[in-house]
């Protein structure tokens, strides 16, 4: 790994304090997955998974069958064909589905999530295709609370928007690409750093593990590179993997193992940052916190090509922070490291890093520091 020259990363896991997205005048929320660059002390909150998310995981793991009869090897609920080189090909659920309503009989359809012109109406139960994906105002359902909106055509002829939480159907990835974007194709070979995000990974992920054996297994190495360039103690780092993408079987469907997000450039038209480290961005739905409330929506996670450029992105982003430099004090203390950096704001979670020095000591990962 090359070290690049520093500068500012944004960086950010699905569930963060008060993260709003970029809101354009007039509009009642989000346009845009990711919003505005998130650089605070809430950056690197651990994920929150769904069961629909834990379930995919196994399912995975097992070589299971997911939503649409597809089978799923990815940890986002994609549909993926396993290849011979250890890697699978991404592709996108099945844009079928059904709306299910709670206590009414039907739905509006609106002709845009903020414009409430009436388009028509499905009833309870209703099979529908989804079109197109889009943030929007926030919206109650069975599934909670989400700012996902689903374009839909009606039978009538005309398309309009429901709320995606009156909607049952995959919810652990897009079905379908983001409204009024084109989809970005096969990475650049010279990386531009930045541009639209896909609503599907554009280059080979990484299988997921058996086990959390596998994934220390296959990890550890590239958690040691990484500590020879940057002096991140690789055992917070294999810590810190496994805790959050649930060893390696949830990565963004992106190869994305700390859930880092691109940071927002141009968030009404799609464009968004994801550094030197990574090749793109995906589009997933993934929670953040509103008020105390966990809401879904359309967020752009950086996608790597492979599992040791998102480890060296993890420890470049901890070095070249600012925020993070007194715990580089305690390269040789992992323990007292992975208290530094909980404490200069890397998580919220009040026992973040009780966790991590938890697995540290139960799976023996300081093995790896020497």
């Amino acid at each position: 790994m090359t070290l690049r020259p520093a500068r500012r990363t944004a960086f950010a896991l699905p569930l963060v304090a008060g993260l709003l997205a970029a809101v354009p005048a007039g509009a009642a929320g989000p346009t845009g997955p990711g919003g505005t660059a998130l650089e605070g002390p809430a950056a690197g909150s651990p994920p929150t998974w769904t069961a629909q998310e834990r379930a995919a995981a196994v399912r995975q793991s097992t070589g299971g069958v997911g939503t649409g009869g597809t089978t799923t090897t990815q940890a986002t609920g994609n549909g993926a064909a396993t290849s011979n080189s250890g890697t699978v090909s991404a592709s996108r659920p099945s844009s079928r589905a059904t709306i299910k309503l709670q206590s009414s009989k039907r739905v509006t359809v609106r002709r845009t999530p903020t414009d409430r012109k009436r388009m028509g109406t499905l009833r309870n139960g209703a099979s529908i295709r989804v079109l197109c994906q889009m943030n929007g105002p926030p919206q109650s359902g069975y599934s909670g609370r989400s700012r996902v909106w689903d374009r839909v055509r009606l039978p009538n002829g005309r398309a309009g928007y429901v709320p995606d939480a009156m909607v049952q159907g995959e919810k652990a990835s897009m079905v379908a690409r983001y409204c009024g974007w084109s989809e970005p194709g096969a990475p650049a070979a010279e990386n531009p750093q930045q541009g639209r995000c896909s609503s599907v990974a554009t280059v080979p992920l990484v299988a997921p593990p058996a086990n959390r054996a596998a994934f220390i297994a296959a990890a550890g190495p590239l958690a040691r590179t990484s500590a020879a360039t940057t002096k991140v103690p690789a055992s917070v780092t294999l810590a810190q993997g496994i805790l959050e993408s649930a060893s390696g079987t949830l990565t963004a469907g992106a190869n994305n193992y700390f859930g880092i997000k691109a940071q927002a450039v141009d968030a009404k038209n799609g464009v968004y940052r994801w550094g030197t480290e990574a090749v793109g961005c995906v589009l997933k739905p993934t929670f953040e916190s509103e008020s105390g409330r966990l809401v879904r929506q359309l967020a752009a996670f950086r996608m790597y090509r492979g599992m040791q450029d998102s480890f060296d992105d993890h420890g470049l982003f901890l070095l070249q922070n600012s925020r993070y430099a007194n715990a580089f004090k305690y390269s040789d203390d992992p323990e007292r490291f992975a208290k530094e950096i909980h404490k200069a704001g890397y998580a919220t979670d009040p026992q973040y890093s009780n966790s991590l020095i938890r697995l540290m000591r139960s799976e023996k990962l300081t093995q790896y520091d020497r």
